[in-house]
């Protein structure tokens, strides 16, 4: 596993040498200690409110690996990424891009047309096969704003996520998407998978060189890291989405496996760890990129693509979002 996962509310994370030392708490309040050579190591992602110490945040960024901070929930809280990229040229040309409101929207219905389509994928993946979302998609090229083209992709996700209690098997029950805190055990899955999306788009797009806070689909004025968002739009559901209906359709988690607490739900931790194997499992599957047709991981597409996008801004290069049939 290339993502060192801590998610005990209270293990210590430290280091010793050339290895990271993970301490875990025993139900006779002893202490359990597992050793992870830190060259197998790519990112560290804490949840909850596990201890990190000085010296294993130091060694982790002196190795240019990021350290992601999750809430118990799976929401992305923030991360502690090593030095910034010196390419200012590659941001000067970020920020060109912004105020270029044709190229802006051009890129804009790129990514929404992609994130449609990867929705239409997984719905005709599990059996939808007649749906709007292909009106949807074939609409946006169409539209004149960027507040349209949003209107649009609003309009697709809802229309996409009220199939989904179609598509899943069992007693899980699903009326639509909400968050902040998620109101039911389906809907906790993918706030926690989008967090985990999030944190792995967060590093590919420190690793491009490419400022977090300045996007084109996603507003500049929320605080919010804009670009990051709009990365991740072309996974949501290529990787997010499949994980959870695969670990909910496949079993590896059950009810059993949610506590609820004042209307919120969250995984224990047996349903956590079958979740995390889930997501890293999909992230290792290898497909033939429809661009350059090699084969790669959907980690290794979300650098590439972050890469591609710096080219592209950078360079005049045509972008292509991640599209998978």
């Amino acid at each position: 596993m290339s993502v060192l996962y801590v998610t005990q509310p209270d293990a210590i994370l430290n280091k010793s040498y050339e290895a990271f030392i993970v301490k875990l708490k025993q139900a006779d309040g002893s202490w359990k200690k597992q050793t992870i050579p830190a060259q197998t190591v790519e990112q560290v992602v804490l949840m909850g409110n596990p201890q990190v110490t000085g010296d294993a945040l130091m060694y982790a960024l002196e190795l240019g690996m990021p350290v992601h901070y999750l809430s118990g929930f799976g929401k992305h809280l923030g991360s502690a990424l090593p030095a910034y990229s010196r390419n200012g040229q590659l941001r000067l040309a970020q920020y060109r891009r912004y105020e270029d409101q044709a190229q802006k929207l051009e890129l804009v219905k790129a990514i929404v047309t992609t994130k449609i389509h990867n929705q239409a994928t997984v719905l005709y993946r599990h059996g939808v096969k007649e749906h709007p979302l292909k009106q949807r998609k074939a609409s946006v090229a169409a539209q004149k704003t960027i507040d349209q083209v949003r209107g649009m992709e609003g309009l697709a996700a809802r229309e996409y996520f009220g199939y989904w209690s179609q598509m899943l098997k069992g007693n899980w029950q699903f009326s639509g998407r909400n968050r902040r805190p998620p109101t039911d055990p389906v809907n906790a899955l993918l706030s926690f998978a989008y967090g985990l999306l999030r944190s792995q788009v967060t590093a590919a797009v420190h690793l491009a060189g490419l400022d977090p806070y300045i996007g084109y689909l996603h507003e500049v004025t929320r605080g919010q890291p804009a670009l990051v968002l709009d990365l991740m739009e072309e996974f949501r559901a290529l990787i997010a989405d499949n994980v959870v209906l695969t670990v909910l359709n496949n079993r590896e988690i059950q009810q059993k496996d949610f506590a609820e607490s004042l209307g919120a739900y969250r995984l224990s931790d047996s349903g956590r760890k079958a979740f995390l194997q889930g997501f890293e499992r999909k992230l290792s599957d290898e497909f033939t990129h429809p661009v350059f047709e090699y084969r790669c991981s959907y980690r290794k597409a979300i650098e590439l693509q972050a890469r591609w996008l710096a080219r592209h801004l950078q360079e005049d290069v045509p972008y292509k979002p991640l599209a998978v049939r």
